[in-house]
């Protein structure tokens, strides 16, 4: 078994709350279905501060807790993730979701991992992560419990498999960093890189690229 976490591409799109107290509405989804779920408006960040493209992703991404899939990726996972959660509507310029894992498994083993805690004894980072597999048992994707003496924002959890299926449905703009596995170490870190997209032309550019066509055209 091996078991990764979402991974940051270099350059891939960002989806971002536009109000900052949203931010905190990811943070806080605890595994639990959502109820009474008011869909935030996001903003996607698609150019660098230099003004070239980020490369398009089928995940923005916000974090290594949150999950957001274009409608692409929504299509081509339905059936493979709905057993371990909920998709939830977004609020933006063009259809995303979010995944809200709710597959919840007590699979850290605290004493052999090594662990970095608060003063009040609630766990501030992981640095080394051992699961307990018979913990995990079949789920393909799956959440810590959070609670103030653990974890308190858990990482979302995929097993090898998932992590190959989206590769093989030809997804782009996602990585996955290994974190643990119980067999000999293959690749520990899979990327499935982003789609370079060029700015769109502007109207000005565009009339001089038409204008210098036809000079050519009539031999100028």
């Amino acid at each position: 078994m091996k078991i990764y976490v979402l991974s940051v591409v270099e350059g891939q799109e960002w989806a971002l709350p536009r109000h900052v107290d949203d931010y905190q509405l990811f943070a806080t989804l605890c595994g639990q279905k959502q109820t009474r779920w008011h869909p935030p408006r996001m903003e996607f960040l698609r150019e660098h501060d230099d003004g070239t493209r980020r490369q398009h992703s089928d995940f923005p991404w916000l974090g290594e807790h949150v999950l957001i899939l274009r409608a692409k990726a929504l299509e081509l996972l339905r059936s493979t993730l709905e057993p371990y959660g909920e998709f939830l509507s977004l609020r933006s310029d063009e259809p995303i979701s979010l995944f809200n894992v709710t597959t919840v498994a007590d699979a850290l083993d605290e004493e052999r991992s090594e662990i970095v805690r608060f003063d009040d004894g609630g766990i501030m980072m992981i640095e080394r992560t051992v699961l307990r597999p018979d913990a995990i048992g079949d789920a393909e994707i799956f959440k810590l419990p959070e609670r103030a003496d653990g974890v308190r924002v858990s990482s979302i959890y995929l097993q090898e498999t998932i992590v190959r299926r989206i590769g093989e449905l030809g997804l782009k703009g996602i990585a996955f960093a290994m974190v643990w596995s119980d067999e000999p170490v293959g690749r520990d870190r899979v990327e499935y890189p982003g789609v370079e997209r060029r700015a769109p032309a502007s109207s000005a550019s565009s009339l001089r690229r038409f204008l210098a066509a036809l000079l050519r055209k009539a031999g100028f």
